[in-house]
C-alpha cells in the first residue's frame, strides 16, 4: 500500500469512527428519553425540545461549514471537525450531570451543531479530495458508519436500562405511551424499549445506571475526534492531495468536471436546489418516521404485537439500514447515483404499498418490510449528494443545501405523524406510503431540473466560446 492510499484509508477510518459517534448521539435519545426527563425533573413534552434544538443546531452547523469552506482559504476540515467532535464528546459525557431542562436543550443544540458541522465538513472534504465520481464509495461508507452507531446505541443502553428497571413493577403498555397530550412527543416515545419504564427508581448511590450510556458514548466520541486532530496535525490531507506527474496530467482533465469548478451563483442553481431540498425532506421523513413509529404501530394497532416483538422491529429496521449502507459502498462503484436513487425509490414504494395493503392483517409482512424498508431507504441520502455533485459544485458554500430538507423533515413530520397516530396508529403507514408516492414525482422533477441545468450550462459555454472566437477573429 503506497503512502497516498494509506493516508486515504486513515482519513476514511477516522471520519467513519466519528460518524459512529454521531449515530450513537442520534439514537440514544429514544431509549433513554424517560431517563433524561427524570434527570432534569421535567415532563416528556418539555424534554422533546431537545430534539428540536438538535435538528436546528445541525442546520446551523452545516451552514457554518459551507461559509467557512468558501470564505476561509486556509480552512482545514480535518482539524476543525476533529476539534468539534472532541467538544461534542465532552457534552455527551457530561449529560448525566445536567440537571436543568435549559441546560440540556443548550447542550443538545450545541452537540447537534457540531455533528452538523461534521456531516457537512467531512462530505465537503471527500468531494474536494476525491471528486464527484471517486468519492462515491467514501460517501456511502460515511453514511454506513452512522448506521453502525444507530444499531449499537440500543445495544449499549439495554443492560443499563435493565439495571435501572429491576426495582420497577410498572407495566409499560400502549395506553401508557399514548396518554400524552403533546402528539409531537409520540414520535420520541416510540423508540423507548420495554425496559425503560420505571427506570427512574433504579438509581444506584444517587447515579442512574442509564447515565453510563452517555459516559461511554461520550468517551468514545472524544477519542475519535482526537484521532482526527492527530491526523490533521501530521498533514494527512496534504499527503492525500499530493499528485504524481501522471496524476497531475489527469487532474487537468478532472478540473473540467463539476467537482472542481467554481460554485455557480445562487441565481443559477436556485431552481435546481428547490427539488433537491424537497427530496431530502421526504427521504429523511421516510427514514425517521418509520424507525420512530414502527414500535408503537405494532404495539397499539390491531396487530397487537408484544412489547418485545415491537422493540425488535425497530432493531430489524436498523439492521436493514446498516446492510443497505454497507452494500451501497460497493454498489456505488458500479452504478451511477441516478440508478441508485431509482432502485431506492422503487424499493421504498414496493415496501410501503405491501405494508399498507397487508401489514395490518398479516404480521409476517411488517417483519419483512421493516428490514426491506431500512435497506432501501439507506442509500437515498449519499446517492443524492453524489448525483447533485455531478450537476454542480456543492463541495463548498452549498454543502448545507442537503441539511435544509433534512432539518425541515426532522422537525415538521413527527408532529404530523403524531396527530395521525392518535386517530389510528396505522395512519402513520398511510402517511409513509403517501410520502413514498410523492417522492416519485419529486425525483422526476429533480432529474428534469438537473438535465435542464446541464443543458443551460452547455448553451452558456457554447455562447462564451463563440464570443471568444469572434473576438479573436476581429483582432
Amino acid at each position: 500500500m503506497d503512502d497516498k492510499k494509506f493516508w486515504s484509508f486513515a482519513i476514511v477510518i477516522a471520519v467513519s469512527l466519528t460518524r459512529i459517534g454521531s449515530g450513537l448521539f442520534s439514537s440514544l435519545s429514544g431509549p433513554t428519553l424517560l431517563y433524561l426527563t427524570e434527570n432534569v425533573n421535567s415532563s416528556v413534552d418539555s424534554v422533546s425540545y431537545v430534539f428540536t434544538g438538535r435538528a436546528a443546531g445541525s442546520l446551523v452547523g452545516s451552514v457554518l461549514c459551507g461559509f467557512l469552506v468558501s470564505g476561509y482559504k486556509k480552512y482545514k476540515p480535518l482539524l476543525t471537525v476533529g476539534i468539534g467532535i472532541v467538544l461534542s464528546g465532552v457534552l455527551m459525557l457530561i449529560t448525566p450531570w445536567i440537571y436543568s431542562l435549559a441546560g440540556l436543550v443548550v447542550a443538545s443544540s450545541i452537540t447537534g451543531l457540531l455533528f452538523g458541522y461534521l456531516d457537512a465538513g467531512s462530505q465537503s472534504m471527500y468531494l474536494m479530495l476525491w471528486g464527484a465520481k471517486d468519492s462515491r464509495p467514501y460517501l456511502q461508507s460515511f453514511h454506513f458508519a452512522f448506521g453502525i452507531g444507530a444499531v449499537l446505541a440500543p445495544v449499549i443502553a439495554a443492560p443499563f436500562l435493565e439495571m435501572a428497571d429491576e426495582q420497577s413493577d410498572t407495566d409499560n403498555s400502549c395506553q401508557q405511551q399514548t396518554t400524552s397530550t403533546d402528539t409531537t412527543t409520540m414520535s420520541m416515545l416510540t423508540t423507548i424499549s420495554y425496559n425503560t419504564t420505571g427506570q427512574n427508581s433504579g438509581t444506584v448511590d444517587g447515579f442512574n445506571p442509564v447515565g453510563w450510556t452517555y459516559v461511554m458514548s461520550g468517551g468514545f466520541t472524544m477519542l475519535t475526534g482526537a484521532i482526527m486532530v492527530v491526523l490533521a496535525l501530521i498533514g494527512a490531507e496534504s499527503k492525500v492531495k499530493n499528485k504524481s506527474p501522471e496524476e497531475e496530467s489527469d487532474e487537468k482533465k478532472v478540473d473540467e468536471s463539476n467537482s472542481f469548478k467554481k460554485e455557480e451563483p445562487i441565481r443559477d442553481v436556485i431552481w435546481l436546489f428547490l427539488p433537491i431540498t424537497v427530496y431530502y425532506f421526504i427521504i429523511v421523513s421516510l427514514e425517521l418516521l418509520y424507525q420512530s413509529y414502527i414500535y408503537s404501530i405494532a404495539l397499539c394497532s390491531d396487530l397487537d404485537f408484544s412489547i418485545a416483538d415491537s422493540a425488535m422491529l425497530n432493531t430489524l429496521f436498523w439492521i436493514g439500514f446498516m446492510v443497505g449502507r454497507g452494500s451501497g459502498i460497493f454498489f456505488s462503484s458500479v452504478f451511477e447515483p441516478k440508478t441508485m436513487i431509482l432502485y431506492s425509490l422503487l424499493g421504498t414504494n414496493i415496501g410501503m404499498i405491501v405494508l399498507a395493503a397487508f401489514g395490518e392483517t398479516i404480521p409476517l409482512v411488517i417483519w419483512f418490510v421493516s428490514f426491506f424498508h431500512g435497506f432501501c431507504v439507506a442509500t437515498f441520502y449519499s446517492s443524492g449528494i453524489s448525483w447533485t455533485s455531478q450537476i454542480t459544485n456543492v463541495s463548498s458554500t452549498y454543502i448545507f443545501i442537503f441539511a435544509i430538507g433534512n432539518t425541515a423533515g426532522s422537525m415538521a413530520m413527527p408532529a404530523v405523524a403524531g396527530e395521525l397516530f392518535v386517530m389510528d396508529p396505522f395512519n402513520v403507514v398511510y402517511l409513509l406510503l403517501s410520502l413514498a408516492l410523492i417522492n416519485i414525482l419529486v425525483v422526476i422533477w429533480m432529474f428534469y431540473m438537473g438535465r435542464r441545468h446541464l443543458k443551460d450550462m452547455e448553451t452558456s459555454e457554447t455562447f462564451k466560446n463563440n464570443i471568444t472566437t469572434i473576438s479573436s477573429t476581429r483582432l
